[in-house]
């Protein structure tokens, strides 16, 4: 190449590489090699820094879920928070039926209803116990007797709910789920008369009386919270049949007598 004539753009690329890095014989491949080193350090520092923000970002979320899920229990603190002379006055009052044009008030707590549950469990688990051909068609008995309690009482309120938001009942889902729940107070009651040494009578006695009671005080209340008066019979009706016969249900089904068993 004369001496005036232009560089390439070939060639000015290859002088300042020779610029920037020297030439092979001055240096050899050592600041080559010596770039690439302090990239890969870059790139290492980068992704170290990217996995360190994501493991704070995922120990925050857990952290804010933790609260959120403690948040949410102390919601449901009041409806435990109550005194035992409580329980016991709408233990009683779910035995007293009360027929009312105004809308009555129902107390909406949980803890009344959740030990009715579990004692309701432990009735139906001495019936079954009574006749062990049940622990071979149903399983475990404490299994069985936890779902049909707590089942009964989810299945019932889940109706109802769904019965009061057809008729316009005006029944939150908390106030619902405690009024159904003091209502197996009855079940417990009349189903401990079956493991006594009495006659059969006495249980269906008892199942007409307290039974009934119970079922009136169920749909007197419902039909209290119903504006329209014809749709409030109907939802009242249909509380207090389901209730009222599901005891007689659970008495065939899963308890017997002692005497009809010695």
């Amino acid at each position: 190449m004369s001496a005036g004539s232009p560089m390439s753009p070939l060639e000015r690329a290859s002088t300042a590489v020779e610029i920037e890095y020297g030439s092979d014989d001055e240096f050899g491949s050592e600041k080559p090699q010596g770039a690439r080193s302090g990239l890969m350090d870059g790139l290492t520092s980068a992704v170290g820094q990217q996995v360190a923000a994501n493991m704070f970002e995922a120990g925050k979320q857990s952290a804010e879920s933790v609260y959120s899920s403690y948040a949410r229990i102390d919601l449901l603190r009041p409806y435990f928070d109550v005194e035992p002379a409580d329980i016991r006055y709408r233990l009683l009052k779910s035995l007293w039926p009360q027929f009312s044009s105004v809308p009555q008030i129902i107390p909406a707590d949980l803890y009344g209803p959740i030990m009715l549950a579990f004692t309701l469990s432990a009735i139906l688990l001495l019936g079954m116990k009574a006749h062990g051909h049940v622990a071979a068609r149903e399983g475990t008995l404490i299994g069985t007797a936890f779902a049909v309690a707590f089942g009964f009482w989810a299945t019932l309120s889940t109706i109802l709910y769904t019965l009061g938001f057809i008729f316009n009942t005006n029944v939150t889902a908390f106030e619902l789920v405690a009024l159904t729940g003091y209502s197996m107070f009855s079940y417990c009651i009349v189903l401990l008369i079956s493991h006594l040494h009495l006659a059969e009578y006495d249980f269906y006695m008892a199942w007409l009386v307290i039974g009934s009671l119970a079922a009136l005080r169920l749909g007197f209340a419902l039909r209290s919270r119903t504006p329209d008066g014809k749709q409030g019979i109907m939802v009242g009706v249909i509380a207090a049949t389901v209730h009222w016969t599901y005891l007689l249900y659970l008495k065939l089904s899963y308890v017997t007598l002692y005497n009809a068993i010695v």
